[in-house]
């Protein structure tokens, strides 16, 4: 079975390992530790061989006392430290280190009545607005073809998994209440795939006479906290419920022996209308599984695939 990140491992630690070279010049924030420290456990989880785990394992333990100096600083931050002269609190505008202490500074602001971008206008706070936690994944079964001359040029299937976690935002009265959700992605994985591209073709018409296969793959850039800081999983109200949104992981397939490389192609297919009472059944239930197709809305993305979201309401984990 291929690999799902082969000769890709051991790129990633040298690029990591290049990167911390030149810290000095340029100090890492604690989110980006913190990235550099998922990537790299997830080298380890994936790696074949004892010297990309045990390179992969020391980067990760040099980070890990770096994040310890460096959010501890940011954190005293954002508690506000006081500016010379002014005795003004400084703002802290970045995202916190992890997707699940975001959400949950997020949910604490709203619950406080604080404002909060995207959700109430300018001027207003949310004082009416309850936030619930959420957590759930997005389950992809896909696939692509492509054809040259009626005859196959690309071919790939594959399984992508990813988790998210985030907040049901309720406002209004009794009855007639207005929703809204606003989610982050925790971990995206590829959990099967198989495929191959063609390197070279001949005749008349054209015919593949060399095949290379698939056994590569990657997040593509932005798919990953804090990159991708919204709109894993969101909805907006539309006055008799809301309009619920999913938008999948892109994943860059590519090959070890050569050039061939297919995007993953049906992550954006699940736009869906949900009425207020349809809401207000998830919450009696807690739990929300929708499974839809997801070959007939998207290009790139084979008829037969799926697309099924889960939904876990009022837990965070």
């Amino acid at each position: 079975m291929p690999l799902p990140l082969g000769r890709w491992l051991a790129l990633a630690t040298l690029t990591l390992l290049v990167a911390a070279s030149v810290s000095i010049a340029a100090p890492l924030t604690c989110r980006e530790i913190r990235s550099r420290m998922d990537r790299l456990k997830l080298t380890i989880r994936k790696a074949t061989t004892k010297e990309a785990v045990v390179g992969a394992r020391a980067e990760l333990d040099r980070l890990a006392a770096q994040a310890d100096r460096v959010c501890a600083a940011q954190a005293a931050d954002k508690t506000g430290d006081v500016a010379p002269k002014t005795g003004v609190l400084v703002p802290v505008a970045d995202l916190a280190p992890t997707p699940e202490e975001e959400n949950k500074r997020r949910r604490d602001l709203i619950n406080r009545g604080k404002a909060i971008p995207g959700l109430a206008g300018k001027g207003r706070t949310n004082l009416a607005m309850r936030a619930i936690p959420l957590a759930g994944s997005i389950t992809i079964e896909g696939g692509t073809v492509s054809t040259l001359y009626g005859k196959p040029r690309q071919e790939l299937s594959y399984t992508i998994r990813e988790t998210f976690v985030g907040n049901l935002i309720v406002s209004g009265p009794d009855g007639r209440e207005n929703y809204a959700i606003q989610t982050l992605s925790t971990e995206i994985d590829v959990e099967r795939f198989s495929g191959r591209g063609c390197a070279k073709f001949a005749g008349s018409p054209p015919t593949c006479t060399h095949w290379q296969p698939l056994d590569l793959w990657q997040i593509a850039d932005g798919e990953e906290y804090p990159g991708r800081a919204d709109g894993v999983v969101s909805a907006t109200g539309d006055g008799r419920g809301m309009v619920l949104r999913v938008d999948g992981a892109v994943i860059d397939f590519g090959s070890s022996l050569g050039s061939a490389s297919i995007r993953s192609g049906c992550g954006g297919t699940l736009r869906e209308t949900v009425s207020r009472e349809e809401v207000r059944q998830w919450l009696r239930r807690s739990t929300v599984r929708i499974k839809r197709e997801a070959g007939k809305a998207s290009s790139g993305c084979r008829p037969g695939s799926s697309l099924t979201l889960e939904l876990r309401i009022g837990s965070d984990s």
